[in-house]
C-alpha cells in the first residue's frame, strides 16, 4: 500500500455507510476518498475538486444566458421547451397511471389536483399540502379494506 490507495473492502465500507445516510452517493463517496488519502485537507479539495466543473459550467450558463435575456427568440424558445416539459411530464404520468393502475381514488386526487391548481389558479404549496394528508388517509383506508 504503498500509495494509500483504497483496497476493495475498504471502498465497499464506504459504499454501505454512504448508502444508509441521507444525501447524494457521489459526494458523501468522494469525501470519504479524500479523507481517507490525504485527511481533512483531502476531502475538502477532492469536494471542491468534483464540485468545481458543474459550478464554472452553470457560472457560464447564466452569464451566456444574462446576455441574451433581453432578446424575444430566447423567450419563444424556453415557452417552447417549457411546453415540450410540460407534455413529457404529462405523458409520463398517464403512462405510469395506465401501467401502474393506481384506482379510482387516485385519479380523483389528481383529478383534484389538476383542477385546484391549473384550473382554479390556486398556489401549488397549499393544495398539495392540504392533499397530501387526504391521499395518504384515502389510501390507508383503502388498504385496510383489503
Amino acid at each position: 500500500m504503498r500509495r494509500r490507495w483504497l483496497d476493495d473492502p475498504t471502498f465497499l465500507a464506504a459504499l454501505a455507510l454512504n448508502q444508509a445516510l441521507p444525501g447524494s452517493n457521489g459526494v458523501k463517496q468522494t469525501v470519504l476518498i479524500g479523507n481517507h488519502l490525504r485527511g481533512a485537507p483531502g476531502a475538502a479539495v477532492a469536494l471542491f475538486g468534483l464540485l468545481a466543473g458543474p459550478f464554472v459550467i452553470v457560472l457560464a450558463v447564466a452569464a451566456i444566458y444574462a446576455g441574451l435575456i433581453q432578446h424575444k427568440i430566447v423567450h419563444d424558445m424556453l415557452d417552447g421547451v417549457a411546453a415540450a416539459v410540460i407534455g413529457l411530464t404529462f405523458a409520463t404520468g398517464l403512462r405510469s397511471g395506465v401501467y401502474g393502475a393506481p384506482g379510482a381514488v387516485a385519479w380523483a386526487i389528481v383529478a383534484v389536483t389538476v383542477l385546484c391548481i391549473g384550473v382554479l389558479d390556486w398556489p401549488l404549496i397549499p393544495v398539495v399540502l392540504c392533499l397530501i394528508p387526504v391521499s395518504v388517509a384515502l389510501a390507508w383506508a383503502q388498504g385496510r379494506r383489503r
